[in-house]
């Protein structure tokens, strides 16, 4: 409930009233892809100028030539992702996902085959058996060429996976691993890493390594915080002085931390010190926004976004904010909207379907000082390069807050235009399109999406592992 009055972005909407099929014309769904983007995608004004519009025409028209021919799904899928790619937007999202084709295949191998092969010398350390947090599911991991491992399903007590299937297929870049599961493609690159005998891919999965190594006591505590769907929460006192948080997911959870952080509320408060550790958070939706109390030395305020003013994009954005201009704001949340707000709100829905501005500004919502001073009285935030989309904001708006510094690694990148708000049907219905038609206040002036949030704080020469003792070492000190 918390999250509709105070924070408008990350809502779900469908207004295309496209005929949708379960076969794949691959020119039809680029036609429609690219109608859409350039129709409403809130970045298509900045990205497609004079000085690129030679390459991005050059682009259509090579798609316009391919897709005619093309009625694999894998394959049409492919063609399209290059047109996302383009605009290099990790929150304009162009998603696959399988009915019955699984393009990989199955890879039937026994466990114990599997065991003698990663008995071989000079095998990667990413080979071996790794286990699903619950126990229901292993996957033996196998290197396939020089950039590209493939997990296989070993074993299985879930009906939607039986041995032999591809689970999940690792590529290595520049940047680390990259993951695509077998539940769907996606054009957003999911990062991946190996911590030690963990596996983790981005928010969504940590693995632990059972054979031939396996794992030490820290790792099994860390992978049984991973059970029943809880995906790592942690609390933890360090010391008298500093309590610990880690958080490594938003998505979809906000009931659930709201929860979490009220249960361990008075020993968070009975600490001089908080460090709050979103390493590895991909980000979501808004479960961040429980932890604003804890930041709180003046007001914070949401900065107006700016939404591209097209038809399609106004009916959604006055569907959004219809409540707050035609309802009596409900007492509990009345300290969010003064009558200043609730009127820049009236105004933002009634001049959207008149104004001439390309980018009509949507007034943001402040959190009130409400919270007595006092425990924490220091915060640490602790970020790095698979922090993005919600995590990246909360970091934003942690910016307003005297009392927290920033600690930790580049954010990665994925928060200039707000993701996830206009689901677009393609022709094909096993393709998902999601199309951003807002931007952030910051993306004019000061874009994030190629280099992520910067803190102030650099922790790249520290091994990982050893941050939390760090940033506890700063703050006691002090």
């Amino acid at each position: 409930m918390l999250r509709k009055f105070i924070f408008l972005g990350f809502v779900w909407h469908s207004i295309s009233l496209i005929a949708q099929t379960d076969s794949c014309d691959c020119a039809a769904n680029f036609s429609t892809l690219q109608r859409e983007t350039e129709a409403n995608y809130a970045g298509f004004p900045v990205k497609v100028t004079p000085q690129t519009q030679k390459t991005y025409q050059e682009l259509v028209n090579q798609l316009q030539k391919a897709t005619p021919t093309v009625t694999q799904p894998k394959q049409c899928y492919d063609l399209l992702a290059s047109y996302i790619h383009f605009f290099k937007d990790k929150h304009f999202i162009l998603s696959y996902i399988p009915s019955s084709e699984y393009p990989w295949g199955d890879k039937p191998i026994t466990e114990s085959v599997f065991k003698k092969q990663c008995l071989q010398p000079n095998r990667h350390a990413l080979e071996g058996i790794w286990t699903h947090p619950d126990g229901k599911l292993t996957l033996g991991i196998q290197r396939e060429n020089d950039t590209t491992f493939t997990g296989i399903v070993l074993s299985s007590q879930e009906q939607a996976y039986r041995p032999g299937m591809v689970y999940v297929q690792l590529t290595v870049t520049p940047q680390g691993y990259v993951y695509q599961n077998r539940e769907s493609f996606i054009t957003t690159p999911r990062p991946a890493r190996q911590i030690g005998n963990l596996l983790q891919l981005w928010s969504h999965e940590m693995w632990g390594k059972i054979f031939p190594q396996t794992m030490n006591a820290s790792e099994r505590i860390e992978l049984e915080t991973w059970k029943n769907q809880q995906h790592g929460l942690r609390f933890e006192k360090l010391s008298n002085k500093t309590a610990w948080i880690k958080i490594p997911t938003f998505l979809n959870n906000e009931e659930t931390l709201q929860n979490w952080v009220q249960q361990n509320d008075a020993a968070i408060k009975s600490c001089e010190n908080l460090i709050i550790d979103l390493t590895g958070n991909g980000g979501g939706s808004s479960g961040w926004v429980s932890l604003i109390p804890y930041l709180l030395t003046q007001p914070i305020h949401q900065r107006d976004t700016y939404v591209r003013v097209t038809p399609d994009n106004v009916h959604l954005k006055r569907k959004d904010l219809e409540f707050f201009a035609t309802q009596p704001i409900p007492e509990a949340y009345q300290k969010y909207f003064p009558e200043a707000t609730v009127q820049a709100y009236r105004s933002a829905y009634e001049e959207l379907t008149t104004t001439k501005l390309p980018f009509y500004p949507i007034p943001g919502v402040t959190f009130p000082m409400d919270v007595p001073k006092g425990n924490p009285k220091k915060v640490a935030l602790i970020v790095d390069g698979f922090g993005g989309s919600s995590t990246e904001y909360f970091f934003y708006l942690s910016q307003q807050s005297e009392k927290t510094r920033r600690f930790g690694t580049p954010t990665y990148g994925m928060m200039d235009y707000e993701g996830m708000s206009t689901p677009t049907p393609l022709p094909f219905s096993s393709f998902y399109l999601t199309i951003p038609i807002v931007k952030s206040h910051w993306t004019d002036t000061a874009p994030i999406d190629q280099t992520g949030f910067i803190p102030e704080y650099r922790l790249d020469q520290l091994p990982p592992a050893t941050w939390i003792t760090h940033v506890k070492g700063v703050l006691e000190k002090e």
